[in-house]
């Protein structure tokens, strides 16, 4: 008989052995290793079986300890309230992030077109909404906004200015690319996955 065929008839005596014992435990049975059975490696998805099974086991013994003294019973509730003092703190990070993400692509979307002299972490936008010299018939322009040709060869019009803004474009555009592509490789390799098992998972 093969390891595959023997895998029920294994599972079913453990069940059974622990049953009688008086000490069973799914996650004794879960983290026994299983004939033709692997491990999880890099960029598979999540055993959320095994994970329930786990969450269960620790919510039983916070509840059965809660009944032993007062602490116990604060710590009980704290468990119990965890779970929406978390989705509280990740709505308010979430929120936060997103403000943050938005103010952060403008300023990157304009960086690519010229500075503000005033203060470089300006947008666009920004930077004429603090400029005292900007018009409402001509608000998107103004002094302290300058494109990169009218910065460094003092040209607004022409092709030699055509061509160097397009070529500072281009430059800012591959920066911010390898930037991207860097800090995925570094700090977040799990992140060139799709994700989409992860997401249908939970």
């Amino acid at each position: 008989m093969s390891n595959a065929e023997q895998f029920p008839e294994r599972v079913s005596s453990m069940v059974n052995a622990g049953a009688m014992s008086g000490s069973g435990n799914l996650m004794d049975f879960l983290d026994e290793p299983f004939p033709d059975v692997g491990t999880y490696e890099d960029f598979h998805t999540i055993d959320w079986l095994r994970e329930k099974s786990r969450d269960t086991d620790r919510h039983r013994k916070i509840t059965s300890k809660s009944k032993e003294s007062i602490w116990e019973f604060i710590k009980s509730l704290l468990d119990a309230w965890s779970g929406w003092a978390v989705m509280l703190l990740i709505g308010l990070l979430a929120g936060t992030l997103a403000g943050v993400i938005d103010l952060a692509v403008d300023w990157m979307t304009d960086l690519k077109e010229g500075i503000c002299l005033s203060a470089f972490w300006y947008s666009h936008e920004q930077c004429c909404w603090a400029s005292n010299e900007t018009t409402f018939e001509d608000r998107d322009r103004c002094p302290l906004w300058q494109k990169w040709s009218e910065l460094l060869v003092k040209q607004s019009e022409g092709a030699s200015a055509y061509i160097l803004n397009y070529l500072m474009y281009i430059l800012w555009a591959l920066l911010f690319a390898f930037l991207a592509v860097s800090l995925v490789r570094v700090f977040a390799p799990y992140a060139c996955g799709s994700g989409i098992p992860e997401v249908s998972g939970s």
